[in-house]
């Protein structure tokens, strides 16, 4: 009897090559709860926002992590004017002059009263590849057709882009730890390279039960420039 099992793989968008691996900027984000289709009348605006809510913290802490994202922000930072009685400001440390940039940035992208950081944006011209690994649970009870699996990745992706105005947020407003609020992408459409995986999960860590939409999602990003930089270049 055999006992191994492989992973189904596709490719969605693009050619399907490796992105180009120098200056190479990589991460993964996880999420692990139901995953719900959505197509047609079935928008689940509410459900892909409370997604968007789980990759938030986890692209603040990339943001704060990595070097160069931070050297990015802080070329968004904006030095005070002087005040009434003349004289230069102080000069800001590297952490405000951070925090100063992200708030630029998410007052650039505010809307539906939320202030957005996302992190891929069509002036920042990168090349974005996701490789996506759902797990989900897949028995006869759960028979998944083609159909299903796309409309799973449309409330993924939805989920990984800011929402285009308040109806897209379900009627969510900004929570305490949620000004700004962080995003992967300005538009999914900005996305070149999309491959999918999927294999079977027998029941999510700390339940007990299952659920038909329940998944585990294992998403690797890799970000470069489409053209080669010599200054600039936040993605090395």
């Amino acid at each position: 009897m055999g006992w191994g099992c492989a992973l189904n793989t596709r490719t969605l968008t693009g050619t399907g090559d490796e992105i180009e691996r120098e200056d190479l900027v990589e991460f993964r984000l996880l999420f692990e709860g139901e995953l719900l289709p959505s197509a047609g009348s079935k928008k689940r605006a509410s459900e892909k926002h409370v997604i968007r809510q789980s990759f938030h913290p986890q692209l603040r802490r990339l943001w704060t992590i990595n070097s160069n994202l931070r050297q990015l922000a802080g070329q968004y930072y904006k030095a005070p004017f002087p005040g009434p009685n003349g004289g230069n400001p102080p000069i800001p440390s590297d952490q405000e002059r951070f925090d100063g940039g992200i708030a630029k940035i998410g007052e650039n992208w505010s809307r539906a009263g939320f202030q957005f950081v996302p992190l891929v944006t069509s002036d920042m011209a990168l090349r974005c590849s996701i490789d996506i690994t759902i797990l989900r649970p897949e028995d006869d009870r759960f028979i998944f057709e083609a159909g299903d699996i796309d409309g799973q990745l449309k409330t993924l992706f939805d989920a990984l882009r800011i929402p285009k105005d308040a109806g897209e947020c379900g009627g969510a407003i900004p929570q305490a730890d949620e000004t700004p609020f962080f995003c992967l992408l300005e538009d999914d459409r900005l996305v070149s390279e999309v491959r999918v995986s999927t294999d079977q999960m027998l029941l999510l860590p700390n339940r007990r039960e299952v659920k038909a939409n329940d998944a585990h999602a294992v998403i690797h990003v890799k970000l470069n420039h489409k053209n080669a930089r010599t200054f600039d270049n936040y993605f090395g």
